[in-house]
């Protein structure tokens, strides 16, 4: 008598379905917001490909090969569109350029798509599907989808760890407020994501090795699904406003009548401090490098050049330099709360202040104001 079996949602399937939903709906309400709607795209692509990946394992936990057989080749996986999809959403985020010619990114993907359809369309029943799995897919088309898929993961960690790099500095050197900028969740992504791929590389090793079935890679799995997850909600939280792109300066020409290697840079840039104090523009929380070329009716290099030279700090450190030595002042006044101070200093957060004051003065600003208190009672 032939065995029969039914659909059954058990723990393991329920787990993934319901982590795979959170990030889902993280990423729809961010895409709602419509800020950086293209990197989002490119993010939501990214957290999809996986989640349409984990069908498979979501379906043989619940029971659906056993039910229906014929599923097999079913076109779920998309392993090698991941490192391409994350690497265009940092590219989108951090510099919005055209993709351009990277668009052949995604081929590699596309055509083990199309086999996949191919397959699971055309190669009968499953019983015609096994055997073609056991004749050709596992022993050679698998290794090649494992090993590419792997690469271009690892290949998309490394370039935006480099983006990442140059992205932040650049945010130093032109934005007061680079904290807001920081895209943690890459950070967060790269920093989890490595030792996932070496526990992803030995949990496929080891399953061809000693026959690992898919109920013993469910921790692998979940940990994956996890990651996704978190990324869609801290990307949520962070991307509040659009971000700024990595571009070359441009602007307004320097003042003529004295060549380069006469100018004293230590005079121009007291002369930029002088007229920054004067004018209280520090204690704008988006002031920019741009911004403030622009009203000193330069370019941004020559502003740039008269605070690297000048005063040895980045555009960043030199604006909230000056904004903790006023955040000094009201505590010491001790009429504001630490927030309020922050916020009256240009600090766009009290984390953000709380950082730049501990760097620049050694404390932290209620151990600055104990001292003060302790010191004047």
């Amino acid at each position: 008598m032939e065995e029969q079996h039914t659909l059954v949602m058990n723990w393991r399937s329920a787990m993934l379905v319901i982590i795979m939903l959170c990030a889902m709906i993280s990423l729809a309400y961010l895409y709602s917001r419509k800020i950086e709607r293209r990197a989002v795209a490119w993010l939501g692509a990214f957290v999809m490909a996986a989640i349409v990946s984990g069908i498979p394992v979501v379906a043989g936990f619940a029971g659906a090969f056993d039910v229906w057989p014929g599923l097999t080749f079913l076109p779920t996986q998309m392993t090698l569109l991941l490192g391409p999809l994350v690497y265009l959403h940092a590219r989108a985020l951090m510099l919005g350029e055209p993709n351009g010619r990277l668009w052949w990114l995604l081929v590699p993907g596309a055509v083990y798509w199309l086999y996949q359809l191919w397959a699971f369309l055309f190669l009968g029943d499953y019983q015609a599907k096994w055997a073609f799995n056991e004749a050709v897919h596992y022993p050679y088309v698998l290794p090649v989808v494992f090993y590419a898929g792997l690469g271009l993961m690892v290949w998309a960690l490394f370039a935006i760890w480099r983006m990442r790099t140059r992205y932040l500095a650049w945010l130093q050197d032109h934005h007061s407020d680079d904290d807001a900028f920081n895209p943690a969740w890459l950070t967060h992504l790269i920093a989890i994501g490595v030792p996932l791929v070496v526990v992803w590389s030995l949990e496929n090793f080891l399953g061809r090795m000693i026959g690992l079935n898919y109920v013993e890679r469910f921790w692998a799995e979940f940990s994956v699904f996890v990651l996704l997850f978190f990324v869609s909600t801290e990307a949520l939280a962070r991307i509040q406003r659009p971000y700024p792109k990595m571009v070359e300066p441009q602007g307004t020409a320097a003042p003529r009548g004295r060549e380069r290697s006469e100018r004293d840079w230590s005079a121009e840039g007291l002369r930029l401090k002088t007229a920054v104090l004067d004018n209280g523009w520090h204690l704008e929380p988006r002031l920019s490098l741009q911004e403030l070329a622009r009203r000193f009716g330069m370019n941004q290099a020559y502003v740039s050049r008269a605070l690297n030279q000048g005063f040895g700090l980045n555009f960043s450190s030199f604006i909230n330099e000056l904004r903790v030595e006023h955040a000094k002042h009201l505590l010491h006044e001790g009429r504001l709360g630490l927030l309020e101070v922050a916020m009256a200093s240009g600090f766009g957060s009290k984390a953000s202040f709380n950082r730049a004051f501990k760097l620049f003065s050694g404390l932290t600003p209620s151990a600055y104001r104990r001292a003060e208190k302790s010191q004047y009672p």
